[in-house]
């Protein structure tokens, strides 16, 4: 695509996407100070359904954690097992979601008018979701939000990264500490310097993907 008509940011922007990919093995240097926090920042700022912010963001830096359990965990994946930061994306089970619930009154309590007004635009949603039995599938999709933009901000400081979907659930909340009856493990995301030849980015065409109109 033509980019001489894009504002200068959208370039950069568009250069970081082109340059980013899955990097399937990292250095194992600690980051620099600061680069943990901005990671998880880009992650925070995400956008969420109805903004209730299901996540919980479980890093690890700790290269023994990082090369025994969690390695185990992802089915002994390189890019888990060399990275210099791991960063699981946790996401609630389905009973958070009951509009009359702790969660969602704490999450509604910060909007305009409060829980009753956010309950009543958003129990329609939930009835849908319950009841074609979307509640989880929705809630890991949250993940999938927050992951991308924590990949997009690791190129814009330089960093290489790789999202995991492969991953024995039970054992990552074992090895994390975490309960499985309240999480679900949306996502896995690997981050570091790359220690490997950096692969062409393989994309169809525009034209083969969109529709305009």
């Amino acid at each position: 695509m033509s980019g001489a008509s894009l504002p200068e940011g959208a370039l950069a922007f568009l250069e970081l996407m082109r340059r980013r990919y899955a990097c399937k093995r990292f250095d194992g240097r600690p980051l620099e100070p600061g680069l943990e926090d901005y990671l998880l920042e880009c992650g925070r700022l995400s956008p969420s359904s109805f903004g209730l912010e299901p996540w919980l963001f479980r890093s690890v830096s700790d290269r023994a954690r990082i090369g025994g359990p969690l390695y185990e965990a992802c089915f002994r994946q390189e890019a888990v097992g060399s990275a210099s930061l791991v960063v699981a994306i946790l996401v609630r089970r389905a009973q958070a979601y009951d509009p009359d619930g702790d969660f969602v009154a704490s999450r509604a309590g910060r909007f305009p008018g409060g829980h009753p007004v956010f309950r009543a635009d958003y129990i329609g949603y939930y009835g849908f979701l319950a009841g074609e039995g979307r509640l989880e599938a929705w809630s890991r999709a949250q993940a999938y939000l927050a992951c991308a933009n924590m990949l997009s901000g690791a190129a814009a400081a330089g960093l290489d990264s790789c999202p995991i979907e492969g991953f024995d659930e039970a054992a990552l909340l074992a090895a994390l500490g975490e309960d499985g009856g309240q999480w679900l493990v949306g996502l896995v995301a690997a981050f570091g310097r790359g220690d490997e030849e950096r692969r062409e980015k393989i994309r169809e065409s525009l034209s083969s993907i969109a529709r305009r109109g």
